[in-house]
């Protein structure tokens, strides 16, 4: 919490501004990493921590709380389409971790930008059933801007959705009735030319 804010355990906080490269426990491989100091100064939100979005997306766990989604429903928030960029082709890839349901609601309560993109229709949420994780390879360029170094090396890790279910936001509130955007339950799939199948 930052006064009564949550913070999402991703965030980046003011005394984490330093990068160097190192193995990634995760991905094993070279990656970009910053500072670890949580909770010391203030809270970017909107600027995820380097190692701690890795570990999220590789252990499965909650971008606001940070515990385990595993054995959990899962929820995207984001405003990913389908691209052609999946490890076996089309699918919808995103930086934002998964959330819980009850986390999810939290997060557009709490983040002005979510509520936003919620009353402009702009923002998906689905409920995930299938996902893999892939990591973002940096350029040199890149990697030289964050730690002064000229190699490439990892970012950010990203999650793949394979297959999920369209909600809404009114289906994260506790005390909602079941609800999907069409009249049946359909599980969505990544297709080509950016269509769900």
């Amino acid at each position: 919490m930052f006064g009564n804010t949550p913070v999402p355990f991703t965030a980046s906080w003011s005394a984490e501004e330093r990068f160097h490269i190192a193995e990634c426990r995760y991905f094993g491989r070279p990656a970009v990493f910053q500072d670890e100091q949580p909770g010391v100064g203030k809270p970017l939100f909107g600027k995820p921590h380097m190692q701690r979005q890795r570990q999220v997306i590789a252990r499965c766990q909650c971008d606001l709380c940070g515990l385990s989604l595993l054995t959990s429903t899962k929820v995207s928030l984001s405003h990913a389409r389908p691209q052609p960029h999946g490890a076996s082709g089309w699918a919808v890839l995103q930086v934002e971790p998964m959330l819980h349901k009850r986390c999810a609601a939290t997060s557009i309560r709490f983040c002005p930008s979510l509520r936003a993109d919620v009353e402009r229709g702009t923002l998906f949420v689905r409920q995930v059933t299938s996902h893999r994780v892939q990591c973002a390879i940096l350029s040199e360029a890149a990697v030289l801007e964050f730690t002064g170094e000229r190699r490439t090396a990892l970012g950010h890790a990203k999650v793949e959705l394979l297959r999920w279910i369209d909600r809404d936001a009114a289906w994260l509130e506790p005390d909602a009735e079941p609800r999907r955007r069409a009249a049946f339950p359909e599980q969505r799939e990544a297709a080509p030319g950016g269509a769900r199948a």
